[in-house]
């Protein structure tokens, strides 16, 4: 990875595992720059944008995908650019109503009725809601993101969700696994630190535990 150290890393991993979904999309977003006291005040769109910062300042603009094709089951291997998937900045307020928070998202997490509460939340007064969803669409196209996909093989087009917080703590949470049982496999071994083995350069580290396992 570039841009971070495996520290950073580490310790990003581990403030965000013991989280669910949106307390990890909080610390992607703040590990990519967002104010950690306000950011859960900040709609789903904005977040997931300090969110994009980070992922390319890690591993750039490129994100490869696989996807089962709904008409065949094919699996396809594409790669998306980030071009694709950010949208314009949302605004924080409509006619009928203000897009949604992470803030939000939390306070109904335990509702009988989650969707009900977080339109209770987020409208001003009585509406239609298939306006208002539209509304909050409108207000934020980064929280919902879609990518119109084809099958090259049956020719079947479909649009898929596209989560950047899901997307990026599936890369971290793998790659900080790695780096945690190299740490164990090296320390074992020849009783370094784990300061000690994250010093040693991911090439080294690899000879190191062809050696110790030879």
């Amino acid at each position: 990875m570039s841009g971070v150290s495996e520290v950073e890393l580490l310790s990003i991993w581990e403030s965000a595992a013991g989280q669910g979904p949106i307390g990890r999309a909080l610390v992607l977003a703040v590990a990519g720059g967002a104010d950690a006291r306000t950011v859960a005040r900040l709609s789903v769109g904005r977040r997931d944008e300090f969110t994009h910062v980070l992922r390319e300042r890690w591993l750039g603009d490129e994100f490869d995908c696989v996807v089962s094709c709904p008409g065949c089951a094919v699996e396809l291997e594409l790669t998306l650019s980030a071009a694709q998937l950010r949208r314009a900045p949302a605004e924080s307020e409509g006619a009928l109503c203000r897009a949604i928070t992470s803030a939000d998202l939390l306070a109904v997490a335990g509702a009988a009725d989650p969707r009900r509460e977080l339109l209770s939340r987020c409208v001003f007064g009585r509406a239609d809601e298939a306006v208002v969803v539209a509304e909050l669409a409108a207000l934020d196209p980064q929280a919902d993101v879609m990518v119109e996909l084809d099958c090259a093989v049956c020719e079947y087009k479909w649009s898929a969700p596209f989560e950047i917080s899901a997307y990026l703590w599936a890369e971290l949470d793998a790659h900080a696994r790695r780096l945690l049982y190299e740490v164990h496999a090296l320390a074992s071994c020849y009783g370094w630190s784990e300061a000690e083995v994250l010093a040693v350069g991911p090439a080294r580290r690899r000879r190191y535990l062809e050696m110790a396992a030879s």
